[in-house]
C-alpha cells in the first residue's frame, strides 16, 4: 500500500512545489519591470521569457485563488 503511495505523493509534491516556483518566479520579475518599466522586454529575456509566456503566466496566477494571493503578497515584500 505504502509503494503504491509513493509516486502519487511524489506527484503532488512537485505540483505543489512547480505553481509556488512559478508564483516565485513571476513576483521577482513583476518586481524588476515595475523598477524599469521601459526594459520590460530585456528583463523577461534575461529570465528566459517570451511576452506571450509572461502574459500565460499572468493568467495562470490570475485564474487560481491562491496563487494570486501568493503572488499579491509577494509583491507586496520588500
Amino acid at each position: 500500500m505504502i509503494r503504491a503511495m509513493v509516486p502519487v505523493l511524489l506527484a503532488l509534491v512537485v505540483a505543489c512545489g512547480g505553481s509556488a516556483g512559478k508564483v516565485d518566479q513571476a513576483v521577482t520579475i513583476a518586481k524588476e519591470i515595475r523598477e524599469k518599466p521601459d526594459e520590460a522586454e530585456k528583463i523577461l529575456g534575461a529570465h528566459q521569457m517570451t511576452a506571450d509566456q509572461w502574459e500565460a503566466l499572468m493568467y495562470e496566477i490570475a485564474s487560481d485563488p491562491a496563487m494570486a494571493e501568493q503572488f499579491e503578497a509577494g509583491l507586496q515584500k520588500k
